[in-house]
């Protein structure tokens, strides 16, 4: 018959444990909380637009051909322009809990470059502001507004 051996019993146990921690560890301990079908929604009306006007600004800008560095920092302001504005047409704004979130990792990034702390916040505001899908412990750059338009 089988003769159990302790020595592989607990090495097998080990194993089992660290490879049920690698698994938690990856995919995190904690349980995120489901969706309402109200932010579902609102979800995909974010991506939606977002890839509208991802669309508009990619469009604003494919004849700008840039040769020197001051030209490439015209084309992605006026790719960034072109965003933001067709957002803010579009019922949203800059949420104000990511702003509360970037302003410390700017500040960080900023002692990291070398750099002012607000070109590091805007150089974050550009990157995020192109996401528009939900990016783990980080508040989401667009919001709708509430306000209803007359």
């Amino acid at each position: 018959m089988f003769k159990f051996n302790l020595k592989i019993g607990m090495i097998l146990l080990a194993v089992l444990l660290v490879s049920i921690y690698f698994l938690y560890a990856k995919t995190g301990w904690q349980t995120k909380p489901a969706l309402s079908p109200a932010q579902i929604k609102l979800q995909a009306e974010l991506a939606k637009m977002g890839d509208r006007c991802l669309d508009f600004s990619e469009r604003a800008v494919a004849n700008d051909v840039p040769i020197v560095e001051f030209q490439m920092l015209l084309r992605l302001a006026k790719k960034t322009n072109v965003i933001e504005q067709c957002m803010t047409d579009n019922g949203y704004k800059q949420n104000p809990a990511w702003l509360t979130y970037a302003r410390p990792v700017a500040t960080i990034n900023a002692a990291k470059n070398k750099i002012s702390i607000s070109e590091a916040l805007t150089s974050l505001s550009r990157a995020d502001m192109q996401l528009f899908a939900p990016v783990a412990n980080r508040p989401d750059y667009w919001l709708k507004n509430q306000q209803k338009s007359n």
